[in-house]
């Protein structure tokens, strides 16, 4: 199921970046607000739903609305990314139910774009992963989102996960207050035991936010063994911003 290229790609930059990647990370958990309470929760200038039949933006729209290289948000700074996608979504989760968790790219997506932020000059701070994907409608972004709801809670007890150079087991998988953003929104703890010292686990943090065609994920870890507490908000919210700014100048 792996993309050649990107596989390539991904073994030569996994020597670089071992200990990142085994850590690599998720965005807080999976019990989010249906669509009528993510609206009424969201703030003004929320990105409006597109109606089920419009498709998603290409890739070059998406590109503009993602976060950029160089913006910042409190301590976090987006920089270049090694790849043009996360590791995450080249691993292989079993069983096969449990891949929304590990890699949301399978689920059908038209254009991505991607952006990774970090704090400059610190190793062990909170990295995230940023990954807007664009589907053929609502209807297909709405099924996206399905998708990692039932895995979250198939796979709650853990599963394991393929990363090509090494199988990490993933204890538990936890829902986690979900952004009131968009027209829904998922998100999870994810514990995972440590490829290197059984006895360790390591925490990642995903959050999905669906706004009509498209979703929003975040994905976040750290280079330590303590439970960060979840996706940065000040990273989501300056996501968001973007996002819903860039949809309502190009509604106007």
């Amino acid at each position: 199921m792996y993309r050649v290229g990107n596989r390539q790609r991904f073994r030569r930059a996994a020597g670089a970046v071992i200990g990142a990647a085994a850590l690599l990370a998720g965005t807080a958990g999976c019990g989010g607000p249906a669509t009528g309470e993510a609206a009424a929760g969201a703030p003004a200038g929320s990105a409006a739903a597109s109606p089920s039949g419009t498709p998603g933006p290409g890739v070059e729209r998406l590109k503009e609305l993602v976060v950029a290289e160089g913006e910042k948000f409190g301590p976090y700074e987006v920089r270049e990314p090694l790849l043009d996608e996360p590791m995450s979504e080249l691993y292989e989760a079993r069983p096969a139910a449990c891949q929304p968790l590990t890699g949301l790219g399978k689920a059908g997506h038209t254009a991505q774009a991607y952006a990774k932020v970090s704090v400059p000059g610190q190793f062990q701070a909170v990295g995230t992963e940023i990954l807007l994907r664009s589907y053929r409608d609502a209807g297909a972004a709405a099924a996206a989102v399905k998708s990692l709801a039932d895995a979250g809670g198939r796979c709650a007890g853990g599963y394991t996960e393929d990363r090509a150079l090494a199988e990490a087991k993933v204890l538990k998988v936890e829902p986690v207050q979900a952004p009131a953003l968009g027209d829904e929104a998922r998100a999870y703890r994810i514990v995972t035991q440590d490829v290197k010292d059984p006895g360790i686990s390591l925490y990642k943090y995903l959050t999905l936010v669906r706004s009509g065609s498209v979703t929003l994920a975040f994905r976040s870890d750290v280079i330590d063994t303590k439970d960060f507490g979840g996706v940065p908000q000040e990273i989501v919210a300056g996501q968001w911003e973007k996002f819903a700014k860039g949809n309502a100048a190009s509604a106007s």
